[in-house]
């Protein structure tokens, strides 16, 4: 072999690539953010449209496995191969079961608190995020006024929710426990994604991986516990699984892989507490749910947050 020529790579190394993230998120990453928090604000009420007729857990069974379907028809299409020897297979399961224990904890959540409550406690996720992922990656890190932003967003995530703790916490400590247990898996996948191959890869197999195996064991849960799958459904059942399963699993996923893959995750996550509001507001004009002016003040202060979180550092 010629010295001077380089000595081809083993299909088995890494290919180390410099991360190219944008510090700052433009217009267009704002809208996508957006969007996203938009469609997973309605996925609450049609998930309860149909929790009579399909169980909470089989609804996320069927959910996770039609989307793993859809992705994988989707990189079939871009001949992308799902499994490579790229040292992602072991971060992919992680991610996969952290995915799996989320939804899992959360919809038992369900049970034995109330929904406010399970809200709250959810969104501490951005929280762990901007506490862990900085250990691994400083330029996650988030200046002191980000930090401010982050609470005044979360202050007003708890204002507008906060008649589910008029009650004593005792009663529904099992439950909010449950769900500071998914919020930690939701922050955890996103830190296990930010900081090993899987933010390297295609945002499509980095979904793949989690909507695989969170599949797999969703699956097993289902016989485990007898859960049936339904007989008959309605249009309004297959409606809201499709809505589910290819709008928000698979295609709105996809995209939140995408904005991870390109923009600082610390960034990224402050948007999330748009989802409750979106939610709050798809209830009051769908579902006739009540709404006040504490909605807006929510609004305004969770759109100051973020605001904050994003807005350029002056060097």
């Amino acid at each position: 072999m010629n010295p001077l020529e380089k000595e081809p790579k083993l299909e088995s190394e890494p290919i180390k690539r410099v991360d190219d993230r944008k510090s700052v998120l433009d217009l267009p990453a704002i809208f996508l953010i957006t969007g996203c928090c938009m469609i997973w604000g309605y996925q609450q009420i049609a998930i309860q449209a149909i929790a009579d007729e399909v169980p909470l857990l089989m609804q996320l069974t069927i959910r996770s496995v039609i989307a793993s379907a859809c992705i994988w028809a989707w990189m079939a299409f871009k001949k992308i191969k799902a499994f490579q020897r790229d040292r992602t297979t072991i971060p992919g399961v992680l991610a996969g079961l952290l995915f799996f224990a989320e939804f899992v904890l959360l919809y038992s959540a369900l049970e034995y608190t109330n929904t406010s409550r399970a809200i709250t406690f959810l969104y501490l996720a951005p929280f762990i995020v901007a506490l862990v992922l900085p250990m691994f990656i400083p330029a996650e890190r988030l200046h002191w006024i980000q930090v401010s932003g982050m609470l005044i967003a979360f202050g007003g995530l708890a204002f507008a929710f906060q008649d589910g703790f008029s009650t004593g916490a005792a009663h529904f400590l099992l439950g909010d426990i449950a769900v500071i247990g998914a919020a930690t898996a939701w922050a955890f996948t996103t830190i296990v994604v930010r900081i090993t191959a899987l933010g390297q890869i295609q945002p499509e197999r980095t979904l793949f991986f989690q909507l695989f195996v969170s599949s797999i064991a969703l699956v097993s849960l289902c016989f485990v516990f007898e859960v049936p799958l339904p007989s008959n459904l309605s249009v309004k059942s297959i409606a809201s699984l499709f809505l589910q399963s290819v709008i928000i699993a698979a295609a709105s996923y996809l995209f939140w892989f995408w904005l991870l893959r390109h923009y600082l995750a610390t960034k990224v996550s402050a948007f999330s507490f748009l989802t409750p509001m979106f939610g709050l507001l798809f209830g009051f004009f769908l579902a006739g749910d009540p709404i006040d002016g504490t909605l807006i003040v929510a609004f305004i202060s969770i759109a100051l947050g973020i605001y904050l979180v994003n807005r350029r550092q002056r060097s």
